[in-house]
């Protein structure tokens, strides 16, 4: 008989992060859209070079432009890891997580938490695009820095709104994506069918 399954420390650390909606819900926004801001800064210094600093309002909303190209792309690559990915199940190994039926699509998935973004997408402009110009404006900061400190602020101020309104209409809720998973049934034993005796014959 096998006993019970015990899957590699980095795998149980997987999977507690793809059971949990809330942590790699926000988890995956936040590093999209660090990710991204890394991305864009030095496209963003070029343009700003390219085009002068006489020209901060247009810098501006080109950065704006490109970060969101670059999160959207990041964010959808870390969704599939956090909510479709099964590393336990890849080459047989370990156990299958028990998907249920109900279990959503990934593109229905990551559309439905980005369409939840688009409603925050005021408050992310005006923060994000505000800073950078004022930075820019009034402080005295490059394009690009100013760019990181105004999109980073902006990440934290929505990423508290998403997470308040994804608690109150159920995005975040874990239990419809991954079960736990239970380790493979014991290959099942063949005993031999006895035979019943023969029944003695009597002399005559």
């Amino acid at each position: 008989m096998r006993g019970p399954y015990h899957p590699p420390m980095p795998r149980q650390l997987v999977r507690f992060y793809q059971r949990s909606r809330l942590l790699n819900i926000n988890l995956n926004l936040v590093l999209a859209g660090f990710i991204a801001i890394a991305l864009a800064k030095f496209p963003v210094k070029l343009i700003a070079v390219w085009l002068g600093p006489e020209h901060k309002a247009l810098i501006t909303l080109i950065a704006y432009g490109i970060d969101t190209v670059f999160d959207v792309a990041v964010y959808f690559g870390l969704h599939w890891i956090a909510n479709h990915w099964k590393p336990s199940a890849v080459h047989g190994k370990g156990p299958r997580p028990q998907v249920p039926a109900h279990r959503k699509n990934f593109l229905m998935d990551a559309g439905r938490v980005q369409a939840e973004r688009m409603v925050l997408v005021p408050v992310f402009a005006a923060v994000s695009m505000g800073m950078m110009y004022s930075l820019q404006k009034y402080g005295g900061v490059s394009a690009s820095w100013a760019f990181v400190f105004g999109f980073a602020t902006a990440i934290l101020v929505t990423r508290t709104l998403h997470t308040i309104s994804g608690i109150w209409t159920g995005t975040f809720k874990s239990d419809h994506h991954f079960a736990e998973p239970t380790a493979p049934p014991a290959p099942a034993t063949h005993r031999p069918i006895d035979k019943a005796p023969e029944p003695k014959r009597e002399a005559v």
